[in-house]
This record gives structure tokens, sequence and C-alpha cells, in this order.
């Protein structure tokens, strides 16, 4: 059985923002809370959340089947900054596309890749709204979690830049079956042209947070949540009693925090003494 928002919350690990350090009680409280608050919204738009840290091997397994309603969202040790930013992240791209289709109504093989149906004078006009989206899932983190949450400390998204699909560039990857790869500006081998575009897509995209659209967001939200919450499957624990939890070492088979799905003893943890 995939873990569950309780299985995550109850295992926090050391983390480099040093969360339980930083954080007071009260705060680690409205964290949880936000993540138990996610879980149903996610339910009420008929996804299926996977909490195992694992997500960027969930991620290509979800490319290979297409047609999964899964949002997986674990990718490291940390839970207030970067679980719950990863959280708040795929609830702006479930608002900004169609929040009860797989992976949002987004073909899987975007960015890096287009339908071969699509032609390659259309690809960067193809891509165009997938980056605009990506740009306000990865700028709004800070607008969204306080209107929803009341949140003001740091959340931190999946990645350390946007996943932009920029055509023009010279780097090529792999994309799954049915999708035709396409030539775009890389992260690391074109950094500061890369860099540029996403500036720009991103300025835009603060600009998309207006009151309203705030408003909106919460009210779309609270409305799935309100649905998901009804069909819990089980009552969540109370939020103060998993915030009390001091974290610790992962286990010998537990999952490595590096999102490899391998145990620790095998991945990480054999770098680690003892």
């Amino acid at each position: 059985m995939p873990a569950t928002v309780v299985d995550a919350v109850k295992t926090p690990y050391p983390c480099t923002c040093r969360c339980h350090e930083v954080l007071s009680f009260d705060e680690r409280v409205a964290g949880i809370e936000a993540l138990y608050r996610i879980d149903d919204a996610m339910r009420g738009w008929g996804q299926t959340v996977i909490w195992d840290l694992a997500a960027p091997t969930l991620w290509r397994v979800q490319q290979q089947l297409g047609e999964v309603r899964w949002v997986t969202v674990r990718d490291g040790a940390c839970i207030h900054s970067r679980l719950l930013g990863f959280c708040v992240h795929e609830t702006i791209h479930a608002i900004c596309g169609d929040p009860a289709a797989p992976n949002w109504g987004t073909p899987v093989g975007l960015p890096y890749g287009v339908p071969e149906s699509v032609s390659i004078a259309d690809e960067a006009a193809y891509l165009h709204p997938f980056n605009q989206n990506e740009a306000r899932a990865w700028v709004g983190l800070e607008a969204v979690a306080y209107r929803l949450f009341g949140i003001e400390w740091t959340l931190l998204p999946a990645r350390d830049v946007g996943t932009y699909g920029f055509v023009g560039g010279n780097a090529i990857v792999d994309v799954p079956e049915g999708y035709r790869r396409v030539p775009h500006f890389d992260h690391q081998h074109h950094t500061r042209r890369y860099l540029a575009l996403a500036r720009k897509l991103e300025d835009e995209a603060r600009a998309w947070f207006s009151p309203q659209k705030l408003d909106e967001i919460a009210a779309r939200f609270e409305a799935a949540e309100a649905l998901g919450r009804a069909s819990r499957p089980l009552p969540f624990p109370s939020a103060k009693e998993m915030a009390r939890i001091k974290p610790k070492k992962p286990g010998r088979n537990d999952l490595c925090v590096c999102g490899s799905m391998r145990k620790w003893k095998q991945c990480c943890g054999a770098l680690v003494a003892d």
C-alpha cells in the first residue's frame, strides 16, 4: 500500500532546513494541518497522493503508465519546507489545469517532448501554456500558502529551478513513447539563457496572483477539501501529537531520503558511518 499523509508526518527525518529547531511548535502544528488539508483536497479532486519518499522514481513510473491519477510529493527528508512546498506547488498546478485529470491534464512527456502530432513549427507555442503554469506554481508558493493556511515561513519547491521547456537549444533527453524529443535550452548547460527566459515568465506569473485570483483558489480548494474530508478512510491523528515527534535518522530498511526508492542501507546510508 502507498504511504499516507500520516505515514509521512510521523516519520520526520533531520533536514538541512532544521525545521524542528527553527520553527515553533505552533508552526509545526500548522504545517501538519496544512498537509492534512491538502490530502483531503486532492482526494476531493479524485487524486491519490502518494506520500512515499520516492517521488522522482514514481514520477518516471507515472510517465510510463500515463493515465493514472497519482500525485507524488515527497522527494526528501524535509517535512515543513520542502514537502509542504511541493504540495502547494501541486495544488497550484491543479488549479491551473484540470484537477480531476491525470497529471492535471498535462501530457506526461512535457516539457522536453511534445506529442508526435505537434509540428516542429508549433513546438514553442504548444509548450508555452505549460511554461506559464509551471511559473505560477513556482512563484506562487508564498501567496497561496498564506491565503490557504496562514503560513509565513519559507516553503521550498521540489527543485532548485523551475522545469521549463524552452525551445531552441541543443539539449535533448529521452521522452515517453508517443512523444518527440524537443531540442531545448537546459539550465545546466545554458544557464544564462535559461534563467533570462525563466525570469520573464516568472515576473508575468507573479502578477497573476491578484487578491481576486487568490480568493478563487481558496474557494476551489475548500470545495474539494470538503469532499475529500467526507471520504477520509480513517480519522487523522492530532496534528499536535504529530508535531511533537522528533526527527531521527532513517532506519536501515526505510526508503532513502534521496527519493531513489532504494533502502537507506543500500543507498545514501551506505555512505554514512553508524
